[in-house]
């Protein structure tokens, strides 16, 4: 790619004027690459996620038929919720035939949807839950041009919960969040906004937004990551209207007061396992950790379903 070689010849060096705007130009374009709305499948590429696909291709040949028949009986309804700019936030909601204030929000990662949190919204649903599947902004069936990246996420989330307390006022809501969904969900519970929310479950969560699209950079496209991640950050606060900065699960988690489950796969190759460890030292609530063995990025549900279940739900039974 141009812009390995120009950032290498350059060291830093000021450019001549033709030279900066192409750069710009070619910075502009990785911008749309990472935080533009769109498939991924460009990006996806750069990693070996084989291990992630074959553990959802074998979740969906022991449960794919019970999940479809499930979202096809199982008594919801759909719906656009306003986002903190206006945006139409896609949602869908299961909610249980007996009357329960038991909620929980499920939250996709990046790049996917909330369809593809079936198998965790199921589990829910099962357990009594009322369940709330988001398409983050940027994502499936919102709006949005760009990806959130957590920072802006949340403050969706505040709109969804809002309503929720809207019409119960004695909710009870867990949130779960997995890749960029477990960051939404430690920013949204770190502003303790809510006394509703009653406990956390983040799953391979990164630390902070910069971090890991600059460890991407690094370990996948083979560039340096700086200068780019301070000219990226200058386009996505023009753009997005955000700092990359300011999505920092690590520097806001020790702000929360519930219960909080880290869970991270040993074995993922997009957000580097020992990213669990430093949020868990640093919050300063009721806490535990699961580490599922073998599992790469946000599949440790699929990978061992029955250990991280029973650790969600004894850990919840414990302390939500």
């Amino acid at each position: 790619m141009k812009t390995r070689t120009k950032l290498l010849m350059t060291g830093g060096a000021l450019l001549l004027p033709a030279a900066a705007a192409e750069l710009y130009s070619e910075i502009d374009y990785i911008f749309s690459l990472v935080i533009g709305r769109g498939d991924k499948i460009r990006l996806s590429k750069c990693a070996d996620l084989s291990p992630e696909k074959k553990a959802i291709e074998m979740e969906d040949k022991y449960e794919g038929k019970n999940i479809r028949y499930w979202k096809k009986y199982a008594r919801h309804t759909q719906c656009f919720v306003k986002g903190y700019d206006g945006a139409a936030i896609y949602c869908k909601v299961y909610i249980q035939k007996e009357y329960t204030d038991k909620w929980v929000l499920v939250v996709h990662g990046y790049g996917g949807n909330g369809d593809i949190m079936d198998y965790a919204s199921k589990k829910y649903y099962d357990k009594g839950y009322n369940v709330v599947i988001p398409d983050l902004r940027g994502h499936g069936r919102s709006q949005g041009r760009y990806i959130g990246m957590g920072i802006l996420d949340k403050r969706d989330i505040d709109e969804i919960i809002a309503l929720i307390v809207k019409g119960d006022k004695n909710a009870e809501i867990i949130l779960h969040g997995v890749s960029m969904g477990g960051a939404a969900v430690i920013l949204t519970a770190a502003e303790n906004k809510w006394k509703n929310i009653k406990a956390v479950i983040s799953d391979c969560s990164f630390d902070r937004a910069d971090n890991i699209i600059a460890y991407q950079i690094s370990h996948n496209f083979h560039i340096m990551p700086y200068p780019i991640m301070s000219l990226l950050d200058i386009i996505c606060r023009r753009k997005a209207g955000y700092s990359l900065k300011e999505s920092s699960p690590i520097e806001e988690v020790s702000k929360i007061n519930v219960p909080v489950l880290f869970i991270h796969g040993d074995k993922d190759s997009l957000v580097p396992f020992k990213t669990v460890y430093r949020l868990y030292r640093k919050a300063g609530c009721k806490k535990d950790i699961l580490v599922c063995r073998n599992a790469g990025h946000g599949v440790s549900a699929l990978v061992d379903r029955r250990g991280y279940w029973q650790k969600v739900f004894d850990f919840l039974d414990k302390t939500a």
